[in-house]
Order: structure tokens, then C-alpha cells, then sequence
């Protein structure tokens, strides 16, 4: 009886051999990587303009911006300006932003500048103005122009008044 039982450990011998020597010769399906998340960011007609020329304050607008992201995972656009952080939107399950001039108000505040405050003798400061987006998983994207502000002359003119 003894035969009986070895010969058929021995048959499921073979055939466990036979089974793993016929999977290394079949090429299977190699394990991919999830593709990584794309975003990107565009930015259209920035613009400084000076709303109340007495004043020496301008005002940085932006036409539109938008993000779009490849998934879900869409985080946060950022707006700075010359480095320093002016908007920041935050998203939830979202994957694009938008923004346009009407949700910024009266636009980004700054000084307008002297004349050739930012290089040019028409104009007065320049200001760089920076979009970035964010995926949560860490990819990014970003967009600057520069701007050139009209300039302040440190003049006020008032009117003659006559009685």
C-alpha cells in the first residue's frame, strides 16, 4: 500500500514541478506603476493700473486664472507677488480652480513707484507676479509674468479756486 501512496506523492510532485516550470516560461503581466498625477496652471493678461492717480497706490488684476489637475487630488493654487504669498484657494476633491478679476475686488495692492522704478522711464514699478498649483501627492505647476505699474510723479495737483 505503501507504493500506492508514494506514487502519488511523487505524480503531484511532478505535476506541482510541471505547473511552476511552465509559469517562468510563460512571460505574465508585469506590474505597473500608477501613472502620476499632471496639473497645470495658466494665467491670462495680468495688469497693474493706478484707480486714483493722486494717490500713488495701484492695483495688480488679473483677467483669469485656472488650474487643472489630472484627478481629485487637486490641493491648492497660490498667487504671490514679488514672493510674497496674496491668494491662496484651497480645493476639496476638486480637480481645477478658477479665478477670475471679479473675485479679487479691487485687485492686489501696491505701490505704483517713481518714475524707472522697475527699469523703464515710462512706467514705475514692476512686480512679478507668480501662479502655482498643487497636487496633494506633491506635483506642481506654475505660471509668472512681470508687470509694469504706471508711475507716480509725488505730485498732487488741486484746483484753483476763485470767488
Amino acid at each position: 500500500m505503501s507504493t500506492g501512496v508514494d506514487r502519488l506523492r511523487v505524480s503531484r510532485f511532478l505535476f506541482l514541478l510541471a505547473a511552476l516550470s511552465l509559469a517562468l516560461l510563460v512571460p505574465g503581466e508585469q506590474a505597473r506603476t500608477a501613472p502620476l498625477a499632471t496639473i497645470s496652471v495658466s494665467m491670462s493678461n495680468p495688469a497693474c493700473i493706478q484707480p486714483s492717480p493722486p494717490s500713488g497706490n495701484c492695483s495688480i488684476q488679473i483677467r483669469q486664472l485656472s488650474a487643472t489637475g489630472s484627478d481629485a487630488t487637486f490641493a491648492r493654487v497660490e498667487v504671490s507677488v514679488n514672493g510674497k504669498l496674496r491668494v491662496y484657494m484651497a480645493g476639496f476633491f476638486e480637480n481645477s480652480a478658477s479665478l477670475t478679476s471679479e473675485m479679487l475686488g479691487k485687485g492686489l495692492a501696491v505701490s505704483c513707484g517713481r518714475p524707472n522704478d522697475g527699469g523703464k522711464p515710462e512706467y514705475g514699478k514692476s512686480y512679478t507676479l507668480a501662479a502655482s498649483a498643487y497636487m496633494s501627492g506633491g506635483e506642481s505647476a506654475s505660471d509668472s509674468a512681470t508687470v509694469y505699474c504706471p508711475y507716480f510723479d509725488g505730485k498732487v495737483y488741486l484746483p484753483i479756486l476763485r470767488r
